[in-house]
């Protein structure tokens, strides 16, 4: 029923924009709109929808996909092809479509096939609705979102002195298929000494060292909904600078997420932590934004940087994620999900923030 809802919710904006037939191209946006989890596909979304998928997928298609006609019998490199012939005998005045989800060879075909005078475009349509999680995406995101907290749990099994990044990256792989996740929504970052200051440190050959941080970052996947959860440990007692980074860090971590809540800008949220680490001197280590949309995909609107004015609504799920990365210090980062609410937010992850020394 969820997916029905979702289509109409869709259908309803697309309406409003004056489309008779949007053209979905997106597979995240197409599994949203239908339950179809395979990795190619086109939707064309009207009163009456079809998903053109080649064969590959065809059985996968119906039986995972209600009220919707599948067109699922192409080859593979005719899947295109098939969509734009299904959308030309529609004869649709309107279409809408979102050209940064095509690419150049698709969108001048499809202009070649109904002209561009009848291209609306609908950037950002299906990505405002994603925004707002339902209960359905609630239920997965808190159930991936428990996975990551019981690897994050294990973790102090697994690092120990002499052993490599890649070692432990494959101990965090295996517990999490093992616990039931799909698989990982990104590489799985383990990074220690000098190498946890890179924001996005994969796991090397290097091994963990006695007296060096450790940043792991994670992120499984349940039901096609993503976790992303970030702890710091030390191995051994760490120094006073290390400490003084973590906690600058931490309250920034802390007033981000009490300046959440349902009106609020994304870039407010993002200004309070940029201001807690400048009391520290800090805000000149912390480059990237302070947090993302997350669900189907990794990162999704809106993004809470300085540059997203996006004003906060109940039900989205954000993540919060300040972290300052000082050459010869090492690096530190807290990341957590929460769930925006009218009053403030409900975190999905809620472990130890604090260094854990090991």
């Amino acid at each position: 029923m969820e997916h029905v809802k979702r289509r109409a919710a869709a259908l309803e904006l697309a309406a409003e924009a004056g489309v008779d037939v949007l053209l979905v191209t997106k597979i995240t946006h197409i599994r949203y709109l239908t339950g179809f989890t395979g990795t190619a596909g086109v939707l064309l979304l009207a009163p009456e929808p079809v998903l053109v998928v080649d064969f590959r997928y065809g059985a996968q298609a119906r039986q995972q996909v209600e009220g919707v006609e599948v067109d699922g019998d192409c080859a593979p490199p005719r899947l295109w092809a098939t969509a734009v012939d299904r959308l030309t005998a529609r004869r649709a005045a309107r279409v809408g479509v979102d050209t940064r989800n095509l690419t150049a060879e698709q969108y001048l075909a499809l202009v070649s096939a109904v002209g561009a005078e009848r291209l609306i475009d609908c950037a950002g349509l299906v990505e405002g609705l994603r925004a707002v999680k339902d209960a359905d995406e609630i239920a997965a995101l808190t159930d991936a979102a428990a996975l990551a907290e019981e690897l994050v749990r294990r973790l102090p099994e697994w690092l120990r002195p002499g052993r490599p990044e890649n070692e432990i990256a494959g101990e965090i792989e295996f517990a999490q298929r093992h616990l039931g996740a799909e698989r990982s929504a990104a590489t799985i970052l383990v990074s220690s000494g000098e190498r946890s200051t890179m924001p996005h440190g994969a796991a090397s050959d290097k091994p963990l060292r006695m007296g060096e941080p450790v940043l792991v970052d994670l992120s499984p996947v349940v039901r096609g909904y993503r976790a992303d959860i970030t702890r710091t440990f030390h191995l051994g007692p760490a120094s006073p600078e290390y400490r003084r980074l973590h906690q600058a860090v931490t309250e920034a971590h802390g007033e981000a997420m009490a300046a959440v809540r349902a009106g609020v800008r994304a870039s407010a949220v993002d200004a309070v932590a940029r201001k807690v680490l400048a009391r520290y001197e800090l805000d000149g280590f912390f480059n990237h934004s302070l947090g993302h949309g997350i669900g189907l995909d990794q990162h999704e609107p809106p993004l809470l940087s300085p540059y997203d004015d996006t004003i906060l609504r109940a039900g989205m799920v954000v993540m919060i994620e300040p972290g300052v990365y000082v050459p010869g210090v090492g690096g530190t980062r807290i990341e957590d999900a929460v769930v925006v609410t009218e009053s403030g937010c409900t975190p999905l992850t809620t472990s130890d923030t604090g260094i854990r020394e090991l």
